[in-house]
């Protein structure tokens, strides 16, 4: 990172600040947003991995911001990118918009068919999700004895698809440039290639089960009704057919490894550990 060009924060404005980083506007650049990252080893290790997953999905002709360059601002890392404006997330217009979540479930169903249309081969940077599950497994506190054998012989017998991933396909992880609603995928720093069934395991999680903490609602502006909605009309969108049955039982197996991943990626306490191990069984038959 010693080779970096070092900028000066005066000439920028704040406009936001989140978990992982400081975002800045600068008028003389007004095509650019610029994220810094809090000055901790693991988020600007974080940013430089988004910005260089980011960049190869750009590369492959998926809709996402571009990303022109990683910067020293003190002693953390920033990156400049494409400013999109008049942004909107796909959460915020399904909140402000309760009538149009069915449209937009429908929209969104066919956007993530063509990302994972897109043959992510040769990016090293966009890692094989087959690999990571399988030393994500090697390492759970979650799973033990015959589950843990089922759950890792079934992830073995993947196929390793080119397919690209998103990684962390959420409600809050597509834009849409208003009025055109052009959309940009963003954060995505878990982008890999694999089965798509990974991005929808995760997208069911998240739509089914976590929909129902307050957390996860006040993040989304929804309520567990609407992101249920989402999900129903989203599954038949992207299961091409109405008989849901044996999509649903995949997207709970997925669902469950994508568990197991959130239990590797992210530090558990004991009571986590156990409810999260509950879970992933239940939904793993």
């Amino acid at each position: 990172m010693s080779n970096l060009k070092e900028i000066d924060l005066s000439a920028w404005t704040q406009v936001g600040e989140g978990g992982f980083g400081t975002t800045y506007v600068n008028e003389e650049e007004p095509n650019v947003i610029l994220k810094v990252s809090h000055n901790s080893d693991g988020q600007i290790e974080n940013m430089s991995k988004e910005f260089y997953s980011s960049r190869a999905v750009f590369e492959l002709g998926a809709p996402t911001p571009e990303m022109f360059e990683m910067v020293r601002v003190g002693n953390g890392i920033g990156v400049k990118s494409e400013l999109i404006k008049n942004k909107k997330s796909l959460a915020r217009m399904c909140g402000d918009n309760p009538a149009d979540i069915d449209r937009l479930a429908t929209r969104v169903a066919e956007l993530c068919k063509q990302l994972h249309e897109i043959d992510a081969s040769g990016k090293e940077c966009l890692p094989s999700n087959k690999a990571r599950m399988l030393e994500a497994l090697a390492k759970t506190k979650i799973l033990r004895g015959k589950k843990l054998k089922e759950v890792s012989a079934f992830v073995e017998g993947l196929d390793d698809s080119p397919k690209l991933l998103h990684g962390d396909l959420s409600l809050g992880n597509l834009i849409f440039s208003l009025p055109e609603e052009k959309p940009y995928w963003i954060d995505l720093g878990r982008a890999a290639h694999g089965v798509p069934m990974f991005d929808i395991g995760h997208l069911y999680l998240f739509c089914n089960i976590f929909s129902k903490q307050k957390r996860v609602q006040e993040l989304t502006h929804m309520s567990e009704e609407q992101l249920v909605q989402f999900w129903k009309s989203f599954a038949l969108a992207y299961n091409g057919s109405e008989a849901l049955d044996d999509f649903t039982a995949e997207c709970k197996r997925f669902a469950a490894l994508d568990v197991v991943l959130i239990t590797y990626i992210h530090p558990v306490n004991w009571h986590q550990r156990l409810f999260l191990g509950l879970l992933a069984k239940s939904m793993f038959k």
